[in-house]
């Protein structure tokens, strides 16, 4: 069940996509309460006038646009597709007439309802010169409902198009301006507000089918639901054309939610015609289908309302209702602190997804959270749509400012500047490093040192940590993981800890710093605002000193906003920019590069050098990556390589290739089990284990001596099934030389689940402050310039970066505008490579409260200056 939004083709398409929405003699109705353009709301859709529109054309033959819209490649309208889950889709092909009837009658009022929030909140003209000016419109739209899916292969063999009701919402790029003049609509924001309007949609669907009895359950990403009675099994069988969208975007290395413009595209060129054998008789081969495979559709609404009556159907609603302002607030702030409007209306109506409230009432909840200020209004957007946060994300972000501000004021113990340039100099830092020591031994109570990655920022900590021994201070250590605060520890010979670690130690009023202690804080770019002012408050009350360092342009805190750029607005930063650890002059350029946001010439340097290496496919991408690892492997076995991609999917494809490989060799060796395991994000997977296998342990055990990062060597497995007792199962392992042995029971979850993983790939995050002698890296086009600024210095010797040049070759033609599309004509490397460039170098540094409440500032006070340079004007006129 999702809501899609497209671009439909330009005016060269028009006959055939108007055919295509009034196939069958499907009459849509029109969605248009403003009646703009003599168009009655709820009436049925006539071709001449749809095409009219579609063109800009009005009812007698008058353009509707300017001039400077009649290109050619003006993009005509857009497609707004609102699907059915898959069971409310066969509930309604199994369905009596009057069942039917009712469904469809649900479907459309879901569908109204998404509208009318497209409407109320992102249907804008632009105007004015370079069209920065934004003016609230009316929406129109063709709604034509359609009721299966284009045939697609079964797992029986057959071949037919699936139940799928749904209903193209074709929104001409029109609308009438408040002077009477026509423009086009500002497509950005209607796009972007189309996982709002999905909400809307589930939300108002769920409510129409309880309202007709039905339970509602399975509720997933964004309020997707699955209707009580009716089993994944069917639903399943009955997917076969959505499973053939999913096969095809794994072949381009991605997924529907993290490329869904890619998906959109996906459907339409892999999408064949409909013959009309096949309208004309789909609900005879659906029922053919069904009972082949052990279904009957027509006892599908006897289930599902024996389903409902089996639930005490008050009991979901009440708890929906009960947590939905706490699980509003966790689901926005967990990994921001500032909520854009479409991500409250978002968050706000997903969250009550089933709690048998209408949309209009739901509405009314969310305008509740700002009402009783659990969100707080700080500024506005472009267009005027309000931006959030909570009071708790402001005092804390306020509070992190002001509490550095007082420390950098703050007198503690200083070093002799002698003493410290003595030290540098024997530990041989360059000038730009020994300043950033003297600095960090100033009398401040807080020091930030921010350098570029592989510029030498530990090293430069050396004789910090020494100079500060030798004064009779304690330090310590803390990293935001424990795989890079054991390295603090090994390469300055400190106590260190995960940050988490400290923290928790902190919030049990338990000391671990005191007014001669100085903490050393590593890779502080990834620590939220949050966790920042747990510490500083931590450091505050202790009279201790704190040492931040990181770098703000690689990867951001996986919470809300940074906490490093907060601190930085009070404290002066030393700087250590210049990169030493790639040993060749061109490798150090274009990690240089990388961080400027220059990814263009960095890649063309990666591939003149041969470094950029493009595979046609995900599969041959994975394998390219496999065959480069070996060749290291075999050339130098004593030097350590690190392969790398973006998500954990990916790392856990490359994790099977490197095994297979392994295997093949007879390193990994004997029998195998079949484990459930955890991901890192939540997700279950699973994964073989054998004898010679890696693997890293995800979660602290501290009776297993093992931390979140642990790598360890399986030495023997028992020889048992996945349905095994897990008390059962206990496999021994090595960890750095220490024998261990341990019954799998010990680390699974309630759900059997096991935090580990195979060791031989990691994702960027997790690679982050690591240092080694090659890097082997999957890039794709979801990455930015964080991602691809940490992924590209982590070597000192060589990095290969290895492209899905299939993925590419499509995105690039997706960008086109339809007349300019050559599919016969594969783009160059150079084109790919500027394409690539342009999506690495954006940045996407996470914005803070007082970030939005400093902007705002600026812009009262430019509009106040404004204001008086014309009464001036005025003034001097009259």
């Amino acid at each position: 069940m999702v809501a899609t939004w497209n671009p439909a083709a330009s005016s060269s398409y028009y006959t055939s996509q108007t055919d295509y929405y009034l196939e069958g003699n499907n009459l849509g109705a029109w969605y248009c309460p403003s009646g703009q353009f003599h168009i009655h709301d709820a009436s049925t859709v006539d071709l001449r006038e749809f095409e009219n529109l579609f063109a800009g054309i009005g009812p007698e033959g008058e353009s509707l646009l300017p001039p400077s819209g009649r290109r050619i490649d003006r993009i005509p309208a857009f497609d707004y597709t609102m699907s059915a889950s898959r069971s409310v889709s066969l509930l309604w092909a199994g369905g009596s007439p009057e069942t039917k009837l009712a469904i469809e009658h649900a479907h459309a009022e879901a569908v109204r309802a998404a509208l009318k929030v497209l409407e109320r909140e992102a249907s804008y003209a632009r105007r004015g010169k370079g069209g920065l000016v934004y003016e609230k419109v009316s929406l129109t739209a063709a709604c034509f409902k359609h009721g299966d899916s284009r045939p697609a292969l079964h797992s029986d063999g057959r071949q037919f198009g699936d139940p799928n009701l749904h209903t193209h919402c074709v929104i001409p790029n029109l609308a009438v301006r408040a002077d009477g003049t026509v423009g086009a609509l500002h497509s950005t924001v209607l796009r972007d507000w189309k996982m709002s309007a999905g909400a809307t949609y589930h939300a108002a669907l769920a409510h129409e089918l309880q309202k007709l009895g039905y339970a509602i359950d399975r509720i997933g990403h964004n309020g997707t639901f699955e209707i009580a009675g009716i089993d994944d099994e069917i639903i399943k069988y009955f997917s076969a054309r959505h499973n053939e969208i999913i096969d095809e975007l794994s072949e381009a290395g991605t997924t529907g939610k993290e490329s869904p413009k890619l998906a959109a595209s996906v459907a339409k060129s892999t999408r064949p015609a409909k013959s009309p054998s096949h309208d004309l008789n789909s609900a005879q081969v659906w029922k053919e289908a069904a009972l082949a495979n052990g279904f009957n559709l027509s006892d599908l609404q006897t289930l599902a309302l024996e389903a409902a009556k089996e639930r005490n159907i008050t009991s979901l609603p009440t708890a929906i209702i009960k947590y939905y302002r706490s699980n509003v607030i966790s689901e926005l702030m967990d990994t921001r602190s500032v909520v854009d409007r479409r991500d409250l209306i978002r968050a706000g109506t997903a969250a009550l997804v089933g709690s048998g409230l209408t949309p209009d009432q739901i509405t009314n909840r969310i305008e509740d959270l700002v009402k009783t200020k659990d969100f707080i209004a700080l500024g506005t957007d472009l267009i005027g749509a309000l931006r959030y946060s909570t009071p708790d994300r402001i005092r804390i972000e306020k509070n992190v400012v002001s509490i550095a501000s007082d420390m950098a004021r703050g007198i503690w113990h200083e070093i002799d500047p002698d003493d410290i340039a003595e030290r540098s100099s024997q530990h041989g830092l360059s000038a730009e490093q020994s300043a950033a020591a003297l600095r960090a031994c100033s009398a401040a109570r807080i020091a930030c040192i921010e350098g570029s990655p592989g510029s030498g920022k530990t090293t430069t900590l050396a004789p910090i940590v020494e100079a500060y021994k030798n004064a009779g201070l304690r330090v310590i250590g803390a990293a935001s993981a424990w795989r890079i605060a054991n390295e603090l520890k090994n390469d300055l010979q400190i106590e260190t800890r995960a940050l988490a670690s400290w923290l928790e130690v902190a919030r049990h009023d338990f000391k671990f710093l005191d007014h001669r202690t100085v903490l050393i804080v590593d890779e502080a770019g990834l620590i939220s605002s949050e966790d920042t002012h747990t510490l500083l408050q931590a450091v505050e009350k202790s009279g201790a000193k704190v040492v931040l360092v990181g770098d703000r342009d690689q990867l951001q805190a996986i919470g809300g906003a940074g906490g490093l750029p907060l601190v930085a607005r009070a404290v002066e930063n030393a700087s250590v920019s210049t990169i030493v650890r790639q040993h060749e002059a061109w490798a150090r350029d274009a990690v240089t590069a990388l961080g400027n946001g220059d990814a263009d010439s960095a890649l063309v340097a990666f591939a003149e050098h041969g470094l950029l290496i493009e595979a046609e496919g995900e599969a041959v991408s994975i394998r390219e990556l496999g065959d480069r690892w070996a060749q290291i492997r075999r050339s130098s076995p004593s030097k350590s390589t690190l392969l790398m991609a973006k998500t954990n999917a990916e790392v856990r494809a490359i994790n099977e290739q490197i095994r297979s490989r392994l295997q093949a060799e007879g390193v990994i060796y004997g029998p195998e089990i079949l484990l459930r395991t955890i991901t890192p994000s939540g997700h279950t997977a699973k994964i073989n284990l054998a004898a010679g296998d890696e693997i890293r342990f995800l979660k602290r055990d501290d009776a297993l001596g093992v931390i979140n990062g642990t790598t360890a060597t399986v030495l023997r497995v028992p020889d048992r099934t996945e349905n095994a007792d897990l008390d059962a199962q206990v496999v021994d392992i090595s960890i750095h030389g220490r024998r261990v042995s341990f019954p799998l029971s010990k680390l699974a979850d309630d759900n059997n689940r096991l935090p580990i993983s195979h060791a031989y790939a990691s994702t960027i995050y997790g690679a982050q402050g690591l240092t080694v002698d090659n890097a082997i890296v999957l890039l794709n086009p979801a990455y930015d310039k964080h991602d691809t600024y940490v992924a590209a210095s982590r070597a000192r010797d060589s990095t290969q970066l290895v492209i899905n040049k299939k993925l590419v070759n499509k995105s690039i033609r997706l960008g086109q505008s339809a007349p300019f599309i050559d599919r016969n004509t594969e783009p160059s490397q150079a084109e790919r490579i500027r394409w690539l460039a342009a999506r690495m170098s954006r940045s996407s540094i996470k914005e803070s409260t007082v970030d939005l409440l400093e902007y705002e500032a600026h812009k009262r006070a430019a509009l106040q200056l404004r204001q008086l340079e014309k009464r001036q004007d005025l003034e001097l006129g009259a």
